[in-house]
């Protein structure tokens, strides 16, 4: 993500593991969950961006992901 950041492409993490929302309080730990939640990022998705930005994300994403 710093990665990501520095080449002026916003990403995110939005999918956190369900049982660690409020909403299921769930106290029994997931440990593979937690940490697959931990590393799926969001890559920019929007109607906004050209070809010229999807194909400089997805090359940043598949230089950063090795």
């Amino acid at each position: 993500m710093n990665k990501m950041s520095e080449n002026n492409i916003e990403t995110g993490i939005h999918y956190n593991p369900i049982h660690k929302m409020s909403f299921y309080n769930s106290k029994i730990p997931l440990p593979v969950t937690e940490i697959a939640g931990s590393k799926i990022v969001s890559l920019p998705t929007h109607p906004n961006l050209s070809n010229n930005d999807i194909n400089r994300i997805i090359k940043m994403a598949n230089k950063f992901a090795k």
